[in-house]
């Protein structure tokens, strides 16, 4: 590199340190590529003779290929794994850890206890975890229940380790898949407002944990991949057995983005028996959890005042049951922990689903006299409203009626009833009406709170709702099924809403209290407010919440909170739901071209797997035991490391990159139409086709296209011919001086803007096309000196090298050579000119290091004999 180049990136670099700018990344970003070392430790520290096989499945381009633990010479304390970044040194504060599973084994607290993460820096030890300061999900109940192992350091770090720290042979079924840093002030926020925002898509991970492995085995989660799947109607179902105490949970945790404070949170149930739903047991044995990467955040037990059960917003007919909380921190991750206690069964739990939702999520269905989106009033008369009562005696009656239909929430009716009673005339009841007509499918119901305590399943015993047309009765909703109770508000008070989906159309609605056979003292309810919620397609899914009218509003499969039916992509894949890498307006799942290079991402895809983050190669495996440099293909703007951008290396005609790019950054500039799909509509037979009109270029016709091909012309390395060979310090013709703070594939010694993605007016962009079109000469910039210089570096080709074939050295000085085994033997040496060959017709197979001396430089570069 050039003295003048040096302090350009200096510069620059200075810059980058020091500006606030903040961009979006991932959250769990694996620790990977050239430059990135895994190997096994023991109490020692690094230990290559203990672990039979290779580590490096842990650091390459796949995030599904494993290690399995259990390959260590002896399961004894101390033995472990660790990742090492030579490229980075991350700040303190950075989340770091692991990704693992035991397979079908448990992950216990117990044996999650004998887990350690270190950090070190250099070598030198910066922190451990303590029991309680290692964050993770324990997971059972399955095969590949792969969770994150979390650790929030203090300190800066290069490397880190996982490792045991008794004779618990945890790791004799461990399998680790890779380590992970990232900062967390980074990853995406989701405030899209959207009500009953489902948790799921491809960056959302189920988990299963429980209290102890002797309630392990015998309670299990059936079909808990449906708890994420994106379809709010199908379900996993928690199995505890009668008898056994403990906890067990469900949750999910989502990869892509943080929820904020503030909105409420939860999951939808249906209890296999549900006259479980109001009762106060149940309710004291099911928590709401709330965690940010690991880490509690919020845990509310159902009846300590901060949880909410709500089943209006979902439809009546069922048992499904709506259990939030309203979070006071923010998440990325919910549980929802049942209890079982001395005396309680809970027997069978179906989970639909866990959500999301801002506080004002209310349908406007309440039934007022003003203010409401369905005008009513209260129906008078002895036969639908009861009276106040007789001379102030214990009867049943009816005091405040109006209150139900006034527009303040708040205000609300008092029904009395005596004790058990066989008369009718120890009832109390009151009707309201609709101005109009209220079709079939349409929810409504009663917001009730029961005078002090709940008193179980009892409270429904003794509710009726009626619904009219005129004088005729149309549905009856009783406790023998059809009544179903919702909403419960734990807070102070108990609310809960009783009612019914209508069968028939209506205009009235009558809810009646009896005494019922088995209350000995008077009750008294509060009634707050009638409500009727429209289901026009009667999918389940009120009016007010309906996104698809005449659609399926519960088939959410990417979890946007889109409904598949509302949006025009509704595909799943392993690119983020929620980043839009180029900012072109279509998020990375949905975005044909993520990175903007002019390269499709299913060409960037050139394994043809349907992964995108797995293709990552760059590099050469004779060279360089670990491929790529941690940017895949799809979000990459050199995915060869050729110091080509991919936009010049894509087939698009010059003319053409000079007007949709105009600061040759290798990125196609925001103003340029991308249509609905992310695919510049200039590059498209027209748009939105996601057919391109220009051929991916192939100058040499053989498997591999040139933004891939590091010899685009068959025989030349491309930095070389760019006059960049210096950049070149393993002789493989790629750069492998990994350090990419922007994450856009362009390494820093090359890349013009560290900050943001791209390299405006990089000389490794549009001079790259004019010097493999002999243009250079022609080329007016102030990089072209920087070319011609480099252009007269040394350069060592071809590499690898057959046995027998002459190793070239070339350079614009004389100098001496010294080839070295991997021992450190020098095994020749001569004095070369501007062009000499080197004989390896002698030299076994195997790796060699070179080393040049001219009157200007010296330098060494690794050499493969194959």
């Amino acid at each position: 590199m050039t003295k003048k180049l040096f302090e350009k990136l200096t510069a620059v670099l200075m810059t980058f340190i020091m500006s606030a700018v903040v961009f979006a990344q991932q959250g769990y970003e694996p620790i990977r590529g050239m430059g990135v070392e895994a190997k096994p430790v023991n109490n020692s520290g690094i230990c290559l003779a203990c672990y039979s096989g290779s580590m490096n499945p842990v650091v390459d381009a796949s995030l599904d290929n494993s290690v399995n633990m259990g390959n260590f010479a002896s399961l004894i304390s101390g033995n472990g794994i660790s990742v090492k970044n030579n490229n980075t040194t991350y700040p303190a504060g950075y989340i770091t850890g692991f990704n693992v599973d035991l397979g079908t084994s448990f992950i216990t607290i117990d044996l999650l206890s004998s887990l350690r993460i270190s950090t070190y820096k250099n070598g030198v030890l910066q922190e451990t975890t303590t029991s309680s300061t290692l964050l993770s999900v324990p997971a059972f109940g399955g095969s590949k229940n792969r969770i994150f192992l979390h650790f929030k350091t203090s300190k800066e770090f290069n490397e880190v380790r996982l490792y045991q720290t008794n004779v618990l042979s945890v790791f004799s079924a461990m399998n680790v898949y890779y380590a992970f840093a990232f900062d967390p002030a980074r990853v995406p926020v989701d405030n899209n407002g959207i009500c009953d925002d489902i948790i799921a898509g491809s960056g959302v991970d189920g988990n299963v944990s429980g209290s102890s492995s002797f309630l392990a085995p015998l309670s299990y989660v059936q079909n808990k991949e449906n708890i994420g799947d994106g379809n709010k109607n199908s379900f996993g179902k928690v199995v505890l057995p009668i008898g056994l105490l403990g906890s067990y949970s469900v949750g999910v945790l989502d990869k892509n983005q943080v929820y904020p404070a503030g909105n409420r949170t939860g999951f939808v149930i249906e209890p296999d028996d549900q006259g479980k739903l109001l009762s106060a047991e149940f309710l004291k044995n099911i928590t709401i959890e709330t965690y940010l990467f690991g880490q509690l955040q919020d845990s509310r037990q159902l009846s300590d005042g901060g949880g909410l059960i709500n089943i209006k917003v979902l439809g009546y007919g069922s048992g499904k049951q709506k259990l939030t909380l309203t979070t006071t921190k923010p998440f990325n991750e919910v549980r929802l922990k049942i209890t079982q206690t001395v005396g309680f069964n809970l027997g069978a739990l179906k989970v639909f689903y866990a959500f999301e939702e801002p506080i004002s999520c209310e349908c406007d269905d309440k039934i007022q006299t003003s203010g409401s989106a369905v005008p009513g009033n209260l129906v008078t008369g002895s036969s639908w409203t009861s009276g106040p009562g007789f001379l102030g005696l214990i009867l049943a009656k009816m005091t405040n009626p109006e209150a139900i239909v006034d527009n303040n929430p708040s205000n609300y009716a008092t029904a009395t009833v005596p004790a058990a009673s066989i008369f009718s005339i120890f009832s109390a009841f009151a009707t309201v009406s609709s101005n109009s007509m209220l079709p079939a499918n349409t929810m409504t119901g009663f917001t009730v709170e029961k005078a002090g305590n709940l008193l179980g399943v009892s409270v429904l015993e003794n509710i009726t709702v009626t619904l009219y047309n005129g004088n005729s009765v149309t549905d009856t909703f009783t406790s023998s099924g059809s009544l179903i109770s919702g909403n419960f508000f734990t807070t102070n008070s108990n609310k809960f809403y009783v009612g019914g989906k209508a069968t028939k159309p209506f205009n009235r609605m009558k809810i009646t209290f009896n005494s019922g056979t088995a209350v000995r003292i008077p009750q008294n309810y509060y009634i707050y407010n009638a409500f009727a919620s429209k289901d026009d397609d009667n999918d389940g899914v009120p009016n007010c919440f309906d996104r698809c009218p005449n659609g399926d509003d519960s088939i959410d499969n990417n979890g946007n909170g889109i409904p598949d039916c509302a949006e025009g992509c509704t595909v799943v894949n392993d690119k983020s739901p929620t980043l839009d890498t180029d900012g072109d307006g279509v998020v990375d799942a949905c975005d044909f071209d993520s990175d903007n290079d002019g390269i499709p991402d299913s060409i960037e895809d050139f394994d043809k797997n349907a992964k995108f983050e797995d293709d990552d190669l760059e590099g050469d495996i004779l060279i360089t035991p670990v491929l790529g440099d941690a940017v895949p293909n799809y979000r990459d703007l050199d995915s060869d490391n050729d110091g080509i951008l991919d936009l010049f290396e894509s087939g698009i005609p010059i003319s053409v990159i000079n007007q949709i790019d105009a600061d040759h950054n290798g990125i196609i500039d925001n103003g340029v139409a991308v249509g609905k799909n992310g695919l510049a509509d200039v590059l498209e037979t027209y748009p939105d086709s996601g057919t391109l009109k220009y051929p991916i270029r192939n100058v040499d016709g053989d498997n591999t296209p040139d933004f891939l091909d590091i010899t685009s012309n068959g025989s030349d390395f491309d930095l070389y011919k760019i006059g960049k060979g210096n950049l070149d310090t393993l002789g493989g013709g790629f750069i492998s001086t990994i350090n990419d703070g922007d994450k856009d594939g362009i390494q820093a010694v090359v890349d013009t803007d560290l900050v943001k993605r791209g390299a405006p007016n990089s000389p490794l962009s549009p001079y790259a096309s004019l010097l493999k079109n002999a243009l250079t000469a022609t080329a007016k910039t102030s990089g072209t000196s920087e070319i011609k210089q480099a252009a007269n570096d040394v350069k060592i080709y071809p590499n690898p090298v057959k046995a027998g074939e002459s190793l070239m050295v070339t350079a614009s000085e004389e100098g001496t050579y010294t080839l070295f085994s991997a021992e450190g033997k020098a095994v020749k040496s001569d004095k070369f000119s501007a062009r000499t060959g080197i004989d390896t017709a002698s030299l076994p197979t195997g790796v060699y290091i070179i080393k040049i001396e001219t009157k200007s430089t010296v330098k060494s570069y690794k050499v493969i004999v194959k």
